[in-house]
């Protein structure tokens, strides 16, 4: 079994050596590490360059901005056809077994399908102090099954843990490139006519800081009074912000891939999508019935 990772890089000099090298020493040692730079404005590239000197990993910088999911497509697009690809982001550090533990599953898997194995990871500081053991928990994740329907509502893939098939890298370089997430949208692919396994155990330090957003819209609020108060203040005005991404990722999904999908979870697609112009009151309650549904004997939520 052989493995590309795909890393893209922005600006990213300050935390950048410490993931290649984390790469670099895994216990099972990927045939080749691919970046895409979009156009840094920093040292990224002089860092890549020293890299590619002593012929650790080869890299290209776009000659214009591209875009998170640009970049990403033209990056898994660069990595040899039937590798199995492992997604990366620039700032995290990779536990030495992450490739050995994710690429393990697929042993077990149907690989002629789009398969897809993503772990959980531990949340730090810009230190690597730790925050959270568990980024799931973090992101009250942890308390319901994870599956089509309970994804339908809310991506739980992180796509910097995700390990994919050759096959599934097809639909990746095939997404859209106005969709706001490169994760959920192969999330759906797997979980809807693929295989996903998804690993408990952390394989990644992903590290939280000023710069990466995702992880700051996506965590718990610490003020359990002020979640109450703007859930209701929400309520009120009628506004759906926890849901409006994820329609619009869902919607151009149904649209691309419905005749792919099979008729009982078809059924799940249109039953979300019928919420698109209901008021947020309403689709809180179909959230929070769905999440009841799956949930967990656990302390997650």
């Amino acid at each position: 079994m052989k493995v590309s990772v795909v890393m893209t890089t922005y600006n990213g000099e300050k935390y950048l050596k410490q993931q290649i090298d984390s790469i670099l020493t895994q216990t099972f040692p990927a045939e080749e590490l691919i970046v895409c730079d979009d156009c840094s404005s920093d040292g990224t590239v002089t860092i890549l360059e020293q890299y590619r000197q002593k012929k650790l990993l080869t890299y290209v910088v776009n000659a214009r901005r591209l875009g998170l999911i640009g970049n990403f497509k033209k990056a898994v697009s660069m990595a040899a056809e039937k590798n199995f690809v492992a997604l990366c982001d620039q700032d995290d550090i990779w536990l030495p077994d992450k490739l050995a533990v994710s690429l393990t599953p697929f042993e077990r898997m149907d690989t002629k399908l789009p398969c897809l194995v993503h772990t959980d990871l531990i949340l730090t500081d810009e230190r690597e102090n730790v925050l959270n053991w568990s980024f799931k928990n973090e992101r009250g994740q942890s308390g319901y099954k994870h599956n089509l329907q309970t994804l339908l509502f809310a991506n739980f893939v992180t796509g910097c843990t995700v390990v994919m098939n050759p096959v599934l890298r097809h639909f990746f370089t095939d997404m859209p490139d106005d969709i706001r997430y490169h994760d959920a949208w192969i999330a759906l692919v797997a979980y809807s006519f693929g295989i996903a396994v998804e690993i408990p155990t952390p394989t990644i330090r992903y590290r939280k800081h000023d710069n990466n957003l995702s992880i700051v819209a996506g965590t718990k609020p610490r003020n359990r009074y002020r979640s109450i108060f703007n859930e209701l203040r929400k309520s009120f005005l009628g506004k759906d912000d926890f849901l409006w991404a994820q329609f619009e990722t869902v919607f151009k999904f149904y649209t691309q891939y419905q005749t792919r999908i099979a008729p009982d979870d078809r059924i799940y697609f249109e039953k979300f999508l019928q919420l698109r112009h209901k008021s947020y009151f309403i689709k809180k309650i179909a959230f929070g019935s769905v999440v009841r549904k799956y949930a967990l004997n656990t302390n997650g939520l």
